[in-house]
């Protein structure tokens, strides 16, 4: 499957997709988001939104910011920096990430988390940024796991469990 990854411009004609897991529910507010707060997050410069086309339909979608992981989210043996104690790190944030009902299980959402690694990476060049960072459910950790992120040891907070992948 061939994949283009775009930013956001507009939310005129965007397509109706479903994100909401196999079971209907939406813990993680995907699907909501996707429909509701999108365009606030786009105008207000919180977020920027990228989509995820396939032969020019939309099917995915994910957003990233500039954010901070604390030092003790992280395993603090190996990703402490030597000659300073800095209490956070600069990171890239994988805020939502969506891919389309129809269209899971062909490696998309690999293809989003290897994309903004690249991106985080970039940002590193011209801004500070050490690691990608976001927060997940207890049951989408195997998946970031294979995709060469570590679970913090700190203990989740509202069911939500941060992990990260340092960059450089």
């Amino acid at each position: 499957m061939n994949l283009d990854f775009h930013t956001l411009t507009s939310t005129r004609n965007l397509p109706k997709l479903d994100f909401t897991e196999k079971n209907g529910e939406d813990p993680l507010g995907i699907d909501h988001f996707y429909h509701y707060e999108l365009e606030m997050y786009m105008q207000s410069n919180l977020s920027k939104v990228w989509v995820i086309e396939t032969g020019r339909k939309i099917i995915a979608y994910f957003t990233v910011s500039m954010s901070a992981i604390e030092l003790q989210k992280l395993d603090k043996l190996n990703e402490k920096v030597r000659g300073t104690t800095p209490k956070r790190y600069p990171s890239m944030l994988l805020g939502r990430m969506g891919v389309d009902k129809k269209y899971r299980g062909n490696g998309i959402g690999n293809s989003i988390c290897s994309f903004c690694r690249g991106l985080a990476i970039d940002i590193s060049e011209k801004v500070a940024c050490r690691y990608l960072i976001l927060q997940t459910t207890a049951d989408k950790i195997p998946f970031y796991k294979k995709c060469g992120f570590k679970q913090s040891s700190e203990k989740p907070y509202k069911n939500l469990y941060w992990m990260y992948s340092r960059i450089i």
